[in-house]
């Protein structure tokens, strides 16, 4: 048998914490000295004391876990409690992870802003021939399981084929419950590609039109790209253009594998000039962006 210190020193628990157990009757030593009212515990209560710790790292109240210890809860039934809370923590830190870069990316946006601003060019893209799958996805879903679908159904196992890869974003806003996106493939008129059903991924082929685009290079990874719209929003309302279609996002350098976030995007905004605000000088503007 132990003392409690040694107990503690072997459990990884402090004193304080068995004295409290004891005292609401949740984990018990084995002898008390009816003299000195010392307690000493056996290593066999171990995988008790490490249910109760367990399911308290569940977040159970102490409550709730002196009722899983009367019915004698299994420790096949708590590795699974566990493997759920760890997934759900992981997911937790990946969302927090999340936050810090958008944070990052946001006090990056108040110190670089004139300079993002003139990083962003103006320029004419023809029209495209296009080869995409389109679908909308909740909150939920997973576009990075879209995205690979839909990247293997336009590669069919050809990462090096001819053709620009574009997402085009056609949700109003980023609050809603639900995302439409779109995902293909630029294509020279004469090219052929199978279209024929791949893993639930249809394609379409179809033409994106031409259009007028204020386009950004985000220098690194997916949060950055939050600098490149604001640095468009701030161009385009100071050169007194309007938004006029929906967001493609060029991919100048394609990510190598799932979860893989060093790749490398054009951000386009399709642009209009405003009405009766067609001047020389904002030719001269546009034109030295070029």
């Amino acid at each position: 048998m132990y003392s409690i210190g040694e107990y503690a020193r072997i459990a990884q628990v402090s004193k304080r914490l068995l004295r409290y157990y004891d005292e609401i009757g949740l984990f018990q030593p084995v002898k008390i000295d009816s003299e000195s009212g010392h307690r000493y515990y056996s290593a066999s209560q171990l995988p008790e004391l490490n249910r109760i710790l367990a399911l308290k790292d569940l977040g159970l109240s102490l409550n709730q876990i002196q009722r899983f210890v009367r019915d004698d809860i299994s420790p096949t039934e708590i590795q699974g409690m566990l493997s759920l809370k760890k997934a759900e923590l992981e997911q937790q830190v990946l969302s927090e992870l999340q936050r810090i870069r958008t944070i990052e990316s946001r006090l990056k946006q108040i110190q670089d802003r004139e300079h993002l601003v003139r990083d962003v060019i103006v320029k004419q893209v023809p029209q495209q021939r296009f080869v995409s799958a389109r679908q909308v996805l909740s909150q939920t879903d997973s576009q990075d399981d879209f995205f690979w679908s839909v990247f293997n159904a336009l590669t069919q196992g050809n990462r090096t084929s001819k053709g620009q890869m574009t997402i085009v974003l056609h949700e109003d806003g980023i609050d809603s419950d639900y995302i439409d996106l779109e995902f293909g493939k630029s294509l020279e008129k004469t090219s052929s590609l199978s279209l024929t059903n791949n893993n639930g991924i249809t394609l379409v082929d179809k033409f994106l039109p031409s259009a007028t685009m204020a386009t950004f290079v985000p220098q690194t990874k997916d949060c950055s790209k939050l600098l490149g719209y604001s640095a468009i929003a701030e161009w385009v309302e100071s050169n007194h253009y309007d938004l006029a279609g929906a967001v493609r996002l060029v991919f100048l350098e394609l990510p190598k594998q799932p979860g893989d976030d060093e790749y490398v995007v054009e951000i386009q905004f399709p642009v209009r000039k405003r009405a009766g605000e067609l001047t020389s000088t904002s030719i001269v503007i546009e034109s030295n962006q070029l």
